[in-house]
């Protein structure tokens, strides 16, 4: 698993993991928080993946340095803190502090997929 010292800053905390698209997301509750991305392609995009409305995203930003939108896959609803971002780690722990403290500027409740008919 990409990362493993992130989920250690988030020991405790009600993670649940999940597949998605290939990277190992994780959610708390029904609120899905972030990601852990480490793929061999789009190699920009590896790195702590941080789910977050649209309208926080300048505010998180300010908040962890090194923070930007994800590149490659157009995904509008996400950061990424890049892992060779220089202050990678530092960041990452900063990150852990907010969720740890259930910052509202981070995490998204999912759209309930519609269930195919019969």
């Amino acid at each position: 698993m990409p990362y493993d010292f992130f989920l250690e800053y988030l020991f405790g905390l009600p993670l649940r993991h999940k597949k998605m698209f290939g990277v190992d997301s994780y959610y708390i509750q029904e609120k899905i928080v972030f990601a852990l991305r480490y793929k061999e392609h789009a190699l920009a995009d590896n790195g702590i993946w941080i789910a977050s409305k649209m309208e926080h995203h300048e505010a998180l930003k300010k908040e962890i340095n090194g923070l930007r939108p994800i590149q490659t896959y157009g995904i509008k609803t996400w950061l990424v803190l890049p892992e060779d971002f220089d202050q990678f780690e530092q960041e990452a722990s900063r990150l852990a502090t907010l969720i740890k403290k259930n910052s509202s500027l981070i995490g998204n409740i999912p759209k309930p997929r519609r269930r195919k008919a019969n």
